[in-house]
């Protein structure tokens, strides 16, 4: 196996976009990613958003000189695009990769074998923020050489936080980064509305929480401390804080998010 010089990504779906946008974004040549889709107009805003990328509504012609070919679909989607890729997949270079949560390497092994013949393959499981290069991205391999896993992940991490995991800690990870996504947002959403409700408009609660989240991931990347240490430093006994803290708790704020994460695999 050589270096990855052209990956393919089919699927213009909001996670395949951002992928193309993430790798551009990081300085992987635009001209070496393709990008398929059904439809044209998913190709044209592609196109139009990122330029020099190709695109292709052919996803056999564009995965077959691919050294990376990640199927970006949805999960009951996969079968046929791995079956239709199959033909043209070299699998002593090229690497199939798939985003479809649920999708075991197991079931990828039995849609692509080709003359007794399985290409290594990888379970990336990345979140949406990987277009901004603040994503989470938990990958699985299975048969890939361990400088190449290094290659691909290094390109991951100039889009996030890459951690490797065996293959049953996927549907966790996504649970916890991919699904969390959703989830810190909906906290955001409703500490919105609850700052209208206290008398701001509703772009000076967006701006206050946002501000408010940002310092709070501040304090502990500088220092290094547990959330519970931080909440600790401004709950006074009886105080605002702690009153805001003991309503939340009586409302099961932790736990619906726990049980949030749980019901998410």
């Amino acid at each position: 196996m050589g270096t990855i010089n052209k990956i393919c990504i089919i699927g213009a779906g909001h996670m395949g976009e951002a992928l193309a946008s993430g790798l551009a974004y990081a300085s992987f040549p635009p001209e070496n990613i393709i990008v398929t889709a059904r439809t044209q107009a998913s190709l044209d805003r592609v196109s139009n958003k990122f330029k020099g990328i190709a695109t292709s509504l052919d996803n056999a012609s564009a995965a077959r000189h691919a050294d990376l070919v990640i199927i970006a679909v949805k999960p009951w989607q996969a079968e046929s695009v791995t079956k239709e890729i199959r033909p043209v997949l070299d699998c002593g270079r090229c690497i199939a990769a798939s985003v479809a949560a649920g999708v075991s390497f197991h079931e990828m092994a039995g849609w692509i074998e080709k003359d007794g013949q399985v290409p290594a393959m990888l379970r990336i499981i990345p979140n949406t923020a990987i277009a901004l290069q603040k994503g989470v991205t938990f990958i699985a391999s299975c048969g890939v050489p361990e400088e190449k896993y290094e290659e691909i992940s290094g390109l991951f991490k100039k889009m996030g936080a890459v951690i490797k995991v065996d293959e049953e800690m996927l549907p966790a990870g996504t649970a916890l980064a991919s699904c969390g996504i959703a989830y810190a947002l909906k906290y955001i959403d409703a500490s919105i509305k609850g700052g209208i409700r206290l008398g701001f408009t509703e772009e000076e609660a967006k701006t206050i929480i946002m501000s408010t989240m940002e310092g709070a991931i501040a304090l502990l990347t500088e220092n290094g401390t547990t959330p519970q240490h931080e909440i600790d430093k401004v709950t006074t006994p009886g105080g605002y804080t702690f009153r805001g803290l003991t309503a939340m708790e009586e409302n099961g704020f932790s736990e619906a998010v726990i049980q949030g994460l749980l019901h998410s695999m």
